[in-house]
């Protein structure tokens, strides 16, 4: 559906990125209610597949094929997704509140954000790790290995809970220790109670006999008093070395719905069989987190990937008022276990086999998982292609989508003929106005953005981050702010919702920079679109860009490529950790930083549409003088090298292209980045180099950088690329 036809009437939260939600995403893709907004809140941008937790951890299968790209499925249904972490569902005023401070509402709510695996042992938050959440458990588990590699120790592991995810744990690290050449590696399995007694008889015999057959010894009825630093404590006073501990034992409560005063059986939602939570009439939990009335559901992610069609389903009928469905969930299903030597164990209706066969039906029912995923990424995109005017590319977001600075200089250079006032200062092409009146200098600019995320909280907070950089750069103190809004045509309940985030986003920069919002202006429209004026004060004259001196080094204080970032999410082409680091920085504020270089400085601009070239060559020409920059120092966003690669491109990248023939390239690989326009940019300055080592170290003390990527010579305004 095309941005001008939607109109939202309804918001639903998805809280949690579990397996029933990402199915569900995906089901709304084929069959929606156009007049619900749907948001995902999850606490990370990707969700791992848990079926393919074992295969990532034996090292068969890499990071991202077990991975599911939140940015890329929330695409795919031009659903909203925000980072953040609920602490609190309000149900009788149908708002959710979050770490973060944010609050948001809904119409309908579902909660699927799992289980917890870390049972109440001393130490083991501290010396331990939980299988879950899995991502992070992947990434301590990878730490421990990397630094196996060439050690002649026998690693000791220890896995606390004697349950099926334990049993195919343990055969997972034996098959990535033995591939770094640590074959006596000892692995220990310690159950409070009896190993695998969801099993048969049979089942868990053959289960005994595998394990045996690996170095895995299994400990039950022992449980465990405390974790120490290398080793375990049980309650029996036996102490057993272990290199590395990990919490196995089954789903443990997640606090959301006590926090929440929600019903529920010692933590889990309590639901009935349409998934409803009970007295909750808006409120719908799945997956680990939730108990449903059933003898023989087990926590686990066959039962959370069979309820999403039920969900679905009840969610259209809910917003419909239509009866919900009861959800009928099997007694029995299919297990396939990771094994050694491309081997899978084989479990169901009572029996257990092993052999290469049930590792190809295992790999083949895990991927098509994923890929199924993928596609939905791809399917989006061409969709937007085939609706796009005129068969051109996507319009970009943020400074991707600015007017080409040619158009802009015809335009400007008829301004630059009508009578100036004597109180302004500036010329045209620096990046704010200023006014003098008295000793008192005044700078003005305004900038807005077009959506690249369909978050507005973080759409505003990085609009306002961006619009401060002109005062910033001009070592300008802000001090009040204008704002201007466009919003989508929808609901009076859901454009009341998101006028509220839009001003709580710009409000977490604002109040923490002093700066006062005194008015504004709204409008409806196609699309989302914010903007601020911004109004600064200086006792002393303003930095302008024409100040660089023969000699100064150019400061960097951010990494670039956030055009061809913003770009590939668009096309479903960035990945979910790159964005999350990506939007991070962009939700930086540079005001400390902006202090700082305001008493080093000879010139200073923020890097913007235009991209490096653009602001470095207008460096060039108004201070008549030229440039060398060194393209190898020049701090890049993760992945960006790979998109480019790809052949992606911010909207205005040909149009800023044209600065190339201000510029000379002894080293024309990797010159590319220096023509993406950049959304919350960096500063670039150009600083003496007797004040350089003083710089780095009060921006160390900071936390924040400032990289040294070139000099200002003697010369004709031109740029060197070595």
């Amino acid at each position: 559906m095309n941005q001008e036809e939607r109109f939202f009437e309804k918001d639903l939260l998805l809280i949690g990125a579990g397996h029933t939600h990402c199915i569900f995403i995906k089901m709304w893709a084929m069959k929606k209610n156009p007049s619900v907004r749907v948001t995902l809140i999850n606490p990370d941008p990707v969700a791992s597949y848990t079926g393919m937790l074992p295969s990532l951890i034996a090292d068969r299968i890499s990071k991202l094929e077990a991975q599911i790209n939140l940015f890329k499925l929330c695409r795919s249904i031009e659903a909203r997704l925000v980072l953040d972490d609920v602490k609190r569902i309000d149900k009788e005023n149908s708002f959710v509140e979050c770490s973060s401070g944010r609050k948001l509402f809904f119409d309908a709510i579902s909660v699927n954000v799992g289980s917890n695996s870390i049972p109440p042992i001393y130490g083991l938050n501290k010396y331990g790790v939980s299988m879950r959440p899995l991502v992070k458990f992947e990434e301590k588990w990878r730490e421990f290995l990397q630094k196996s590699v060439g050690s002649e120790k026998t690693a000791k592991i220890i896995l606390i809970g004697g349950g099926i995810a334990s049993t195919e744990l343990a055969f997972s690290m034996k098959i990535a220790l033995n591939k770094t050449g640590r074959h006596n590696s000892k692995i220990i399995i310690i159950e409070m109670d009896k190993v695998l007694k969801d099993l048969t008889a049979f089942q868990r015999n053959f289960l005994k006999k595998k394990l045996a057959s690996e170095n895995v010894e299994i400990r039950e009825f022992s449980p465990v008093k405390k974790v120490l630093t290398n080793s375990v404590l049980l309650e029996d006073g036996v102490r057993i070395l272990s290199d590395f501990t990990v919490s196995c034992v089954g789903a443990l409560p997640n606090p959301l719905s006590i926090n929440s005063g929600l019903e529920n059986n010692e933590g889990f939602f309590l639901v009935d069989k349409t998934l409803k939570i009970k007295n909750f009439i808006n409120g719908f939990a799945v997956g680990d987190c939730s108990d449903f009335p059933s003898s023989f559901i087990r926590k686990s992610g066959v039962y959370a990937v069979r309820q999403a069609p039920t969900l679905h389903q009840n969610i259209l009928h809910f917003f419909n008022n239509q009866k919900l469905k009861e959800f009928s969930p099997q007694k029995d299903h299919l297990k396939l276990l990771v094994y050694k030597n491309n081997e899978a164990i084989f479990l169901r209706n009572g029996l257990a086999f092993s052999g290469k066969i049930f590792w190809k039906l295992k790999n083949y029912i895990d991927r098509k998982f994923i890929n199924d995923f993928s596609k939905l990424g791809q399917t989006q995109m061409e969709i937007s292609k085939d609706n796009h005017r005129n068969n051109r590319e996507v319009l970009c977001g943020g400074c991707g989508s600015k007017v080409g600075n040619s158009i802009l200089e015809t335009s400007l250079k008829k301004i630059s003929k009508n009578k100036r006032s004597t109180n302004i200062v500036s010329e045209i092409g620096d990046d704010a106005a200023i006014l003098k009146f008295g000793s008192t200098y005044q700078t003005l600019t305004t900038d807005h953005l077009r959506a690249f995320t369909t978050d507005p909280w973080l759409l505003s907070r990085v609009t306002a981050i961006h619009s401060l950089g002109d005062i910033w750069a001009m070592g300008s103190i802000p001090k009040i702010a204008l704002s201007t809004i466009i919003m989508p045509d929808s609901s009076e309940s859901v454009q009341s919702r998101t006028m509220e985030e839009i001003i709580e986003g710009a409000r977490s920069v604002f109040e923490k920079e002093k700066v006062s919002i005194v008015g504004g202006h709204t409008s409806l429209g196609s699309e989302l679109i914010i903007g601020f004026s911004i109004g600064g004060l200086s006792n002393k004259k303003p930095i302008m860009v024409n100040g660089a001196k023969d000699g100064d080094l150019l400061i960097l204080t951010k990494p670039l490529g956030s055009g061809v970032m913003l770009a590939g999410e668009m096309r479903s082409m960035s990945e979910g950790k790159d964005l999350e680091h990506l939007f991070i920085e962009m939700s930086r504020p540079q005001g400390e930083i902006a202090k700082i270089l305001r008493s080093y400085s000879n010139a200073m601009t923020d890097i913007t549409g235009f991209g490096l070239a653009g602001h470095l060559y207008n460096i060039c020409r108004q201070s008549k003088l030229s440039a060398r920059i060194m393209i190898d120092k020049i701090p890049v966003y993760n992945g960006v090298r790979d998109l480019i690669s790809s052949g992606v491109r911010s909207s205005i990248f040909n149009e800023n292209m044209k600065y190339a023939k201000y510029m000379f390239f002894e080293n024309n690989k990797k010159s590319e980045i220096l023509f993406d326009p950049q959304t919350a940019g960096p500063f670039l300055a150009t600083v003496p180099e007797r004040k350089i080592h003083s710089l780095v170290k009060k921006a160390q003390d900071l936390n924040a950088k400032c990289e040294v990527i070139g000099e200002i010579k003697k010369g004709k305004a031109s740029i060197e690329v070595v």
